[in-house]
């Protein structure tokens, strides 16, 4: 059976920029910043972390809106992520987006345990979907730059169905990590939003989904499979998760729909073993 990990409350995500997203995405319009931790400077963020710390708190996951180059502005962040890993002893995962050999350095001296890395290999979902000015010359070089001089963990994400719901890049970007052999890979399933272009455009078909995973699954040997938590709730996903488990094709579910046995593992799914399982509930 697959692994389960649910974050919330002691692993929440919190978005540094407050709601404020340059982007404005298709599928997002800056609107899933609503559903995290509200953070707009260091000293609040500081303080969020000694009261997540107070509260039993693991750590937690810094995201929030990415500027016109596809970056999040995490540079004022860097003395507090310091502080929260140094002093309170957390475990803190980030989006950082796309960096040079400068920003990656920065971030791996702050102690910065895990960099979650979106692989967007379409240069439509990258000028039309997402409005930035990347094409994916820039994604590939990130990648690069990112497991060469990041942090010690770099958990590769896959948003399937971002370009209005078809898959075909996402391919690609299997064939692209082959060459860095993922610990893990993070599957994040097109939703639908209210209030943005995606709004009624229907996710990918779950026999697509299927194959896409046993794609991954030939091809990534080593390589931990993830559900990860953004996905259509309801049957969709029910239906999902029980082929994908049956098959054999999921090693991680994050915030399962379907009723899987304990233990229960309280932080993000992109976490390696090695700091995850000691947080597991038995």
């Amino acid at each position: 059976m697959p692994k389960v990990y649910i974050p919330h409350p002691k692993y929440p995500t919190v978005s540094i920029t407050g709601s404020n997203c340059e982007l404005k995405c298709d599928y997002c319009r800056a609107l899933v910043l609503r559903t995290m931790v509200q953070i707009e400077n260091p000293d609040r963020f500081l303080s969020f972390c000694k009261r997540l710390k107070e509260r039993g708190g693991i750590g937690c996951l810094l995201s929030g809106g990415f500027n016109k180059e596809g970056k999040l502005p995490f540079e004022p962040y860097i003395e507090a992520i310091r502080y929260a890993k140094k002093e309170l002893g957390l475990t803190l995962s980030i989006h950082p987006g796309i960096l040079d050999k400068d920003d990656t350095a920065k971030l791996k001296d702050s102690g910065i345990d895990i960099a979650e890395f979106y692989v967007v290999l379409s240069e439509s979902v990258l000028r039309k979907v997402m409005h930035t000015k990347l094409c994916k010359d820039d994604v590939l070089k990130a990648l690069d730059t990112i497991y060469t001089h990041g942090p010690r963990y770099i958990s590769p994400h896959i948003t399937v169905g971002s370009d209005y719901g078809k898959i075909s890049w996402e391919y690609e970007a299997i064939d692209v990590l082959r060459d860095y052999d993922p610990y893990v890979l993070i599957f994040l399933i097109l939703v639908p939003i209210e209030g943005t272009p995606m709004a009624h455009v229907k996710p990918p078909p779950i026999s697509d989904l299927i194959d896409l995973f046993s794609t991954a699954r030939k091809k990534l040997e080593n390589t931990e499979l993830v559900l990860g938590c953004m996905r259509v709730r309801g049957r969709y996903t029910q239906t999902l998760e029980n082929e994908l488990i049956y098959r054999g094709l999921v090693d991680r579910i994050a915030v399962p729909y379907t009723s899987i046995p304990e233990p229960i593992i309280e932080t993000c799914c992109s976490l390696p073993d090695s700091i995850a399982i000691k947080h597991a509930q038995r």
